[in-house]
């Protein structure tokens, strides 16, 4: 029972550290298809007192992904039954131009000002609208949301961090009489101290393993394939190949740090 106890000691804050960074990673890649989807579907208009070449809006900021015109024909024909045919020429000569604009990425508040800066600058251009009040709102709510996750993330690996150093010193505790009795004998500091590493490195890997295990377990849950879905958030966002390789480094990396920490407290002991 103690056995399982100690072991249960450095797996569970372990499990608790590498479940964050997992979270984490499939929480960035969330809000960023969230951005890419919203920058797909955010559009600023252009209204110009004549026609523009889309090419001096596209140039006008980094930003702009592209500028499509948009024909005012399309509008004239609804209406042109209800109007005389002079006045109809009379409404195209003082429509104006309208352009819509795609950018290359979800920009924040400031970046935002200076593309309506820009925009403004070029020759004809006389209003552009990016409807700052539904942008702002969005942007906030996506800083708001990466700031506290990370803030959470960040405690609960603070934390973890803590009590996988106690169960190591425990470790030192229940091993320092025969490490004593090995270094009387001259053995070497990896020799001694390798039952902790050993230790470190299975309790690691058991916990790298719970982790990936539950996230292929989620993955492969219907019932948590169709809230995802309905939730707009595809699967595949969950668990990708890189996410071992964090894993790995952070929890074998963890592990093997406050072993070596052990070793080194031990040395200075003797």
């Amino acid at each position: 029972m103690t056995f399982i106890r100690n072991h249960l000691g450095l797996i569970l804050p372990l499990f608790a550290i590498l479940f964050a960074i997992e979270y984490l990673l499939v929480f960035d890649r969330v809000i960023k298809d969230y951005e890419t989807r919203l920058q797909e579907q955010y559009t600023v208009i252009v209204v110009a007192e004549k026609s523009v070449e889309p090419n001096q809006i596209k140039h006008a900021n980094v930003l702009v992904n592209s500028v499509e015109s948009v024909d005012a024909e399309s509008v004239l024909l609804r209406i042109r039954k209800q109007i005389s045919k002079r006045n109809l020429e009379k409404i195209k000569a003082v429509i104006p131009a309208f352009y819509t604009v795609k950018l290359r990425h979800y920009p924040d508040k400031k970046r935002l000002e200076k593309l309506k800066r820009d925009l403004l600058s070029v020759k004809g251009v006389k209003r552009v609208q990016i409807f700052e009040k539904v942008h702002d709102r969005l942007y906030a709510m996506l800083l708001f949301m990466k700031t506290n996750f990370y803030i959470f993330g960040a405690l609960i690996g603070l934390i973890g961090f803590l009590l996988v150093m106690k169960q190591m010193v425990i470790w030192q505790l229940e091993h320092k009489e025969r490490m004593q009795i090995m270094a009387l004998f001259g053995a070497p500091v990896w020799l001694r101290s390798g039952v902790l590493f050993r230790l470190a490195f299975v309790d690691a890997l058991i916990a790298i393993l719970l982790v990936t295990g539950g996230m292929v377990y989620l993955i492969s849950d219907n019932y948590v394939k169709g809230i995802l879905t309905e939730m707009g958030i595809n699967t595949t966002l969950l668990l990708h190949l890189n996410d071992l390789t964090y894993l790995a480094s952070a929890g074998f990396g963890i592990a093997l740090f406050c072993a070596m920490w052990v070793v080194v407290r031990f040395r200075e002991e003797l």
